[in-house]
């Protein structure tokens, strides 16, 4: 006598196969919930396409001005400089660090020029690499922005370049 199919090998072989599937399935997205919101993805394209258009039209200006900046970094200082374009009236400045995969570490300062016309500010803990730094004026007319790796060990040029804005 043959025995039922519930006593054969084969029926739960193959039953297993799809089970154990869903129980990856299940475990994947788990884990996948944890890590939240992707910041790389945007919801609204439209609005952000636009924006960026407003920046490359500040980036232009500041070609238009020829400003550029020279980046000193010792340790936690650095410091900023014009190298060409500087106006008469030294306004403060706004300088964004933004990190190019942890959007976390982002951060801001803004600097006032001393005496000698030099911009000083302090970073802040493990500033280790790829950084895209951006300095706008205080009334936001121009954008200069750059991406280096940091720590800088030697005097950066920050230029007003059109990619990758």
């Amino acid at each position: 006598m043959e025995k039922p199919w519930y006593k054969q090998f084969w029926p739960w072989f193959l039953m297993l196969i799809p089970f154990s599937v869903i129980i990856a399935m299940i475990i994947t997205l788990t884990i996948a919930s944890g890590y939240g919101d992707n910041p790389m993805v945007v919801d609204d394209y439209y609005k952000k396409g636009r924006g960026i258009n407003t920046q490359v039209e500040k980036v232009q200006a500041a070609q238009a001005l020829n400003i550029e900046f020279a980046f000193n970094q010792n340790d936690k200082q650095f410091t900023l400089a014009y190298t060409s374009g500087a106006p008469s009236q030294l306004t403060a400045l706004k300088v964004n660090f933004y990190h190019s995969t942890l959007a976390e570490k982002d951060f801001s300062v803004t600097l006032t020029a001393d005496g000698q016309g030099l911009y000083r500010g302090e970073m802040l803990n493990n500033q280790e690499g790829k950084w895209t730094i951006t300095i706008t004026p205080f009334d936001n007319s121009w954008r200069v922005s750059q991406q280096v790796n940091l720590p800088a060990y030697r005097e950066l040029a920050i230029k007003p370049l059109t990619y990758g804005v």
